[in-house]
């Protein structure tokens, strides 16, 4: 797919004075798996957006033990790490598989949206829809419990299951792998998993 029908398809945009300028600064660029894309507490110089593939933002706790915070693996997601643009990244991303990525430089982007409406718009739409996921987790995390944030996981994240880790999503819902385990298995004999999307 050529960069202009990239912009449109993804982010929906239409003023084609901005298509052609983000086209002619835009970079594809392929990750193998496994790639840190940014580290926690480096200033990122680009604004990066999924094409295809799956990456994970996580950072360390006070123990150094490496916690799942996001997933992005829907294409056009963006692969922000941190909430204002510019400021040092607050969780570090990495490639779960080889992916596929649009970069864009930073600076000349922020000086965009003072010029383009339908662009801070667009941005606009990606903060309302991060600020959304993020009390979706923060809900799940409090008020259910392992078994009711395991099924939210499926429901919300359909398949993701067969593509990363138990280590990682059980870093991601706040449970061992041990009872993330147990939980899977309830539910495979409970004939669920299946009519969930599990296995």
């Amino acid at each position: 797919m050529q960069l202009p029908e990239l912009f449109r398809n993804l982010f929906g945009l239409t003023d084609e004075s901005l298509i052609q300028r983000l086209s002619a600064q835009g970079e594809v660029r392929l990750l193998k798996k496994g790639h840190v894309l940014y580290r926690e507490g480096e200033t990122p110089s680009k604004l990066t957006f999924l094409i295809q593939g799956l990456l994970r933002g996580y950072f360390l706790d006070a123990n150094g033990k490496d916690i799942t915070d996001c997933f992005a693996f829907e294409p056009g997601s963006p692969a922000v790490a941190c909430i204002s643009l510019g400021e040092p990244a607050s969780v570090s991303i990495e490639a779960l598989e080889d992916s596929q990525v649009l970069e864009l430089p930073l600076t000349w982007v922020l000086e965009l949206l003072e010029e383009y409406p339908q662009l801070y718009r667009t941005y606009s739409f990606f903060l309302l829809q991060a600020l959304r996921c993020h009390w979706q987790v923060k809900a799940a995390m409090y008020q259910y419990t392992a078994m009711e944030r395991y099924q939210w996981f499926l429901r919300a994240y359909p398949g993701l299951h067969r593509q990363v880790s138990g280590k990682h999503i059980a870093s991601f819902l706040g449970m061992t792998q041990v009872t993330l385990s147990r939980l899977r298995r309830t539910l495979r004999e409970a004939g669920q998993l299946q009519a969930a999307g599990g296995e």
